[in-house]
């Protein structure tokens, strides 16, 4: 199964809720609120790490969002979404794909623009628009994920 994720409503923008979707013959979406993106920037600001949060926190909703269907998943094509920091966020995705799948391989995580066709894109920016309902909703008790 190879899956694609689109984001709707930037991290960085905390004004906005977020969306982080994917899909192949499945899809879901996962929504995190802009208070809770708030207070956990917050906390990654006192921790003197500002800009950290937008990876770890994107790639923790992005494994949050797919854990249930790692078994099955073969590759991960990820929308770019900040260039520059693909690497980075592959690293820290990897690392908690590999506690469910110990060989899931480095190279089955791509990063590409998906476009606007794409059904994950959809999924993200009709959930977003409040068209579709969310599949899970997360909140700032997913810190325990963030920090480590």
């Amino acid at each position: 199964m190879i899956i694609e994720i689109d984001q709707s409503g930037k991290i960085e923008n905390t004004n906005k809720d977020t969306v982080i979707a994917f899909s192949d013959d499945n899809f879901g979406s996962l929504l995190i609120k802009a208070k809770d993106k708030r207070e956990i920037q917050e906390i990654f600001r006192q921790a003197g790490k500002p800009r950290v949060f937008i990876y770890k926190l994107f790639t923790i909703l992005i494994f949050l969002l797919i854990k249930n269907h790692l078994k099955k998943v073969e590759e991960i094509v990820i929308d770019e979404e900040y260039p520059g920091k693909s690497a980075l966020i592959k690293d820290l995705l990897l690392r908690e794909i590999r506690k469910i799948r110990p060989r899931f391989p480095k190279e089955n995580i791509s990063f590409r623009q998906i476009g606007k066709k794409s059904k994950a894109h959809n999924i993200a920016y009709n959930t977003f628009k409040k068209k579709r309902k969310t599949d899970i909703v997360v909140n700032k008790k997913i810190l325990k994920f963030l920090i480590k």
